[in-house]
């Protein structure tokens, strides 16, 4: 019998706010990340992953708020922090529940797939950016090679290659081109997930494919502006053994 593929949905940058009432530059974050929420519960999946930016100002009641959300679903979640989030917070609120992001690189095991979580939030950002230590990459470069077996996706918050939105590649990894550097010999390395820009992004590199995704919360136009770009959505990877994979974007 063949293996069943396993399903991996992607939600990223939730902008919670304290106040479930408020709204966010005319959005609500907190109402549509729950109607995704519903969505994702009428049609199971075998994992949630949570790419930062889940709070729009750190504060403890976004991620309560978050919690609350989560706790129906049985699938293992996975979260990382982004650069409006206060990791602190996060962690103590979330990281019971949930394994997310650490100071460095996290290795978790997704049926057949290895899932690589990495910390891109650099505590010293001007404007948002975000950067990966050399101890983060060679950390990854070291459990790249102990796990050459197994088909491999990276997630982090920011984007580490250019998207063609000027003001959001000033805002991407900084030290992008050394984390590609790094990744590229590694041939069971196939997606690379981040969130970050608010829009759904695709370029293959090689036999690795980048990924962005739109935000549960409000959106950026890409260039060309594309038919329901500026609805919130989310996206649903399907991931074979075989180290294959289908994707979707799903809007609300």
């Amino acid at each position: 019998m063949k293996p069943r593929p396993l399903k991996l949905a992607q939600i990223t940058d939730t902008h919670l706010l304290a106040d479930p009432q408020a709204l966010l530059r005319g959005c609500a974050p907190l109402q549509n990340l729950k109607t995704i929420l519903d969505r994702l519960s009428q049609d199971p999946i075998d994992a949630l992953l949570l790419t930062g930016d889940l709070a729009e100002a750190g504060e403890p009641e976004a991620y309560q708020h978050l919690l609350t959300l989560l706790k129906p679903f049985t699938c293992p979640i996975y979260w990382l922090a982004g650069n409006h989030d206060c990791l602190q917070s996060a962690q103590r609120i979330l990281s019971p529940h949930y394994p997310g992001t650490t100071d460095t690189v996290r290795s978790l095991s997704l049926g057949a797939w290895q899932l690589i979580l990495l910390n891109s939030v650099l505590p010293t950002a001007q404007w948002g950016e975000g950067y990966l230590s050399e101890t983060t990459l060679q950390t990854l470069e070291t459990t790249l090679q102990t796990q050459s077996d197994r088909p491999t996706l990276i997630a982090l918050h920011h984007h580490p290659l250019p998207v063609g939105i000027d003001w959001l590649d000033q805002i991407a990894v900084t030290n992008g081109s050394r984390f590609l550097e790094c990744i590229e010999p590694f041939r069971n390395v196939k997606i690379i997930l981040f969130g970050h820009i608010h829009w759904a992004f695709e370029q293959h590199r090689g036999s690795q494919t980048f990924y962005g995704c739109p935000a549960s919360s409000l959106q950026v136009t890409p260039p060309p502006p594309l038919p329901q770009a500026q609805s919130p959505g989310f996206r649903v990877l399907t991931l074979e053994e075989n180290g294959s994979h289908q994707t979707q974007i799903c809007r609300l």
